[in-house]
């Protein structure tokens, strides 16, 4: 949150039988998903918004996947606690996300 100008909303939380909770990570301008944050089978994950070619390079990193749920040209789901992807590169990729959304 603090990377960004964006605020938490839970716009898929509607429906009392689903399983998995999501958060979205929204732009406060305009609205649009940099990123959402979900536990499934009690691992956390996060899709994130990449251009094509970066989103390629980072699927090389054990725990980081077409995006769940998502278009998988442009998103990429990252298990945060079991990845070889470095916290900075997670940054990194949260930066990029924001950046696309804005």
């Amino acid at each position: 949150m603090s990377l960004s100008n964006s605020y938490e909303d839970y716009p898929f939380n509607d429906n009392r039988h689903e399983k998995i909770l999501w958060t979205a990570i929204r732009q406060k301008k305009n609205k649009k998903i940099l990123a959402l944050i979900f536990e499934k089978e009690g691992e956390l994950l996060i899709d994130l918004k990449l251009i094509p070619e970066h989103g390629e390079e980072v699927r090389q990193y054990e725990g980081v996947y077409s995006g769940y749920h998502m278009n998988k040209l442009h998103w990429n789901t990252v298990r945060v606690n079991n990845t070889t992807l470095s916290y900075d590169g997670l940054i990194k990729m949260i930066k990029e996300s924001d950046n696309l959304t804005k």
